[in-house]
């Protein structure tokens, strides 16, 4: 009788032995994969038996939730997929493959059911939902990957990163306009996965529990995006991060654009350029910083042209020239305006046209560009090596290296470039808890993420176009640039079609740069033909070439009226010009 007493004592213990996190991570997510495709068959049945409107856009919304819960997993560990899923309506070029992949999935449904039905392409309406019905399937694979909890954590915080970003801005629920429901259901799913690593404190409760309540407040139209950031978000992170310290559970230590051990985007170090370098031997270092900036300003580069990366990218400009278009070699006009270098180590591609990948690679083009500086870093780097200025820097930046090479030289200027963020905005300040704006400023950022819709291309907290919060992906856009303004003449420079001009949806594509000290970089667009920023908020707020009845038939920029008024024009110019760096 003892014998089986203490069987069954050890079978009791047995099954209250907590499941392991990883094993329970995998239930749970079969779990809330299977409400997802539920959720898309009763899509799919409204839809083939032509329910009334408000029932398919009602069981649309619903697919969406229940996407969402799972957002931070199919992100993190399938993006490829999640491309297919939850990607934007636009055709995926892969130069590399020489392959076009049409989009598909959530993103390109809404465009059928949102304002309203689209019942002309009904036909097309199901295939899209089955191809999403498709695509899904392949997050099957999602059962075999082996998870390790500081993955699943990092999805976690990357997840409230990306709805700071993107979700907050309506980036993905252009239509809909449901991005406020489902921020709050990706944020109120979390803990059920979190809560597998360990118990959830008392702090990270109540942070979770604030922000939900706080989103559930809101309205798309008076939604304040700035509050929502700064009092419930970073706060949520921080808690998080903090939590996961006390599961002693360590961050993960891939060098990323983003640290793996950033609580906000506003940390110092948060940011870091180099891993866009592929290489650390080309890490930035103080050394190589300093070089770079002694090449970065003579004029030894452009082969005795008198001209230096200064005479262009000028420091009191914010690395511009204030012209329309740059001036290169006797003066002569080149094609582009000049863009601004601050920020531009935090982008994964360089030009307007995105042609390169590297800074190193954009400092020897500019340089051996013969309308730009005409210069030659062999003939350069001769003189360079007989200057005794110059012996001390090097020997500091490069203590291992035997011969300097042209490469050398362009890491140098790259690794000045890469120093060009400083994070010092009256902006930047305020959302550390170091400084205030005034509520002119509050409200055009919020107009900002919200109804002019600027949040959806140059996305918080850089304000460019790569894509948070992996920030792997730069992304350009086709708006309709006129020579000038209201003229509803397209500029001809074809942008990315210039060097792959077979691509029809690469013509007149330009990169979207960062606003970061666009108070000081006028005037504007890749041909610096709008003056001021009140040129740009009109050219936006008429919905670009198409909205003013110019065709072009792959702008990618939405032809809607923004219909701001002078008021919120304003306002928005007021928070611009809060990220000029002090």
């Amino acid at each position: 009788m003892k014998k089986y007493t203490l069987l069954f004592l050890i079978s009791l213990l047995w099954s209250c032995k907590p499941e392991n996190p990883t094993i329970a991570f995998k239930k749970q997510m079969a779990k809330d994969l299977g409400i997802l495709n539920e959720q898309v068959s009763k899509l799919q049945q409204a839809v083939v038996t032509k329910q009334p409107q408000d029932s398919i856009q009602k069981a649309f919304l619903q697919a969406r939730i229940a996407y969402k819960k799972i957002e931070f997993i199919t992100e993190y560990f399938m993006p490829s997929a999640t491309r297919l899923v939850n990607g934007a309506p636009l055709n995926e070029i892969e130069i590399e493959e020489n392959m076009i992949n049409e989009p598909g999935g959530f993103q390109v449904i809404e465009e059928y059911v949102f304002p309203k039905i689209d019942t002309a392409n009904h036909q097309e309406l199901v295939h899209q939902i089955n191809k999403l019905q498709t695509e899904l399937k392949r997050y099957q694979t999602l059962q075999e990957i082996e998870y390790m909890p500081s993955q699943c954590l990092d999805a976690a915080r990357l997840e409230i990163f990306r709805i700071s970003s993107l979700g907050l801005s309506g980036f993905d629920t252009p239509l809909s306009q449901n991005k406020i429901a489902e921020s709050k259901a990706a944020l109120a799913h979390l803990p059920n996965y979190l809560s597998l690593f360990g118990e959830i404190d008392h702090d990270l409760e109540k942070a979770f529990s604030e922000t939900i309540q706080f989103l559930e407040k809101q309205s798309n139209e008076s939604f304040d995006a700035l509050t929502c950031i700064k009092k419930y978000l970073q706060p949520l992170t921080k808690s998080l991060v903090n939590w996961q310290k006390s599961q002693e559970i360590a961050p993960m230590k891939d060098t990323r654009i983003l640290s793996a051990e950033a609580s906000s985007y506003f940390d110092a170090n948060a940011f870091s350029g180099d891993f866009y370098t592929h290489n650390s031997d080309s890490y930035t270092t103080p050394a190589k910083t300093e070089l770079g900036q002694m090449l970065f300003f003579d004029p030894v580069l452009s082969n005795g042209n008198g001209i230096s990366c200064g005479t262009c990218h000028q420091p009191d400009k914010a690395f511009t020239d204030g012209l329309k278009k740059a001036k290169g070699i006797l003066g002569k006009q080149v094609q582009r305006n000049t863009p601004t270098l601050m920020y531009a180590g935090l982008q994964s591609k360089q030009f307007y046209d995105l042609s390169v990948s590297s800074l190193e690679e954009q400092a020897e083009k500019v340089v051996h560009n013969p309308l730009e500086m005409k210069g030659n870093l062999e003939k350069a780097l001769s003189l360079i090596e007989k200057d005794e200025k110059y012996a001390q820097a090097i020997q500091k930046a490069f203590p291992k290296v035997n011969k300097l090479e042209t490469r050398h030289l362009r890491n140098a200027i790259a690794s000045y470039v890469r120093s060009l963020s400083p994070f010092k905005s009256r902006f930047d300040q305020y959302m550390k808890g170091k400084g205030i704006l005034d509520d002119t400023e509050k409200v055009g950022f919020n107009l900002f993420m919200g109804k002019a819709k600027c949040g959806t291309c140059h996305f918080f907290p850089l304000f460019n176009g790569t894509v948070p919060p992996d920030f792997q992906k730069t992304e350009s856009e086709v708006l309709g640039i006129f020579d000038q303004p209201r003229s509803k003449k397209i500029d001809r420079d074809l942008g990315r079609g210039t060097y792959n001009p077979q691509i029809a949806d690469w013509h007149f594509a330009f990169k979207t740069p960062t606003i970061r000290n666009i108070e000081k970089t006028a005037p504007y667009m890749h041909n610096g033909a709008y003056p001021d920023l009140n040129s740009v908020i009109d050219f936006y707020d008429h919905g670009g070439a198409l909205g003013l009845g110019v065709n072009l038939e792959n702008q990618t920029l939405s032809d809607e009226q923004l219909k701001l008024s002078q008021a919120e024009k304003t306002a928005l110019i007021a928070f611009l010009k809060t990220l000029t760096d002090r």
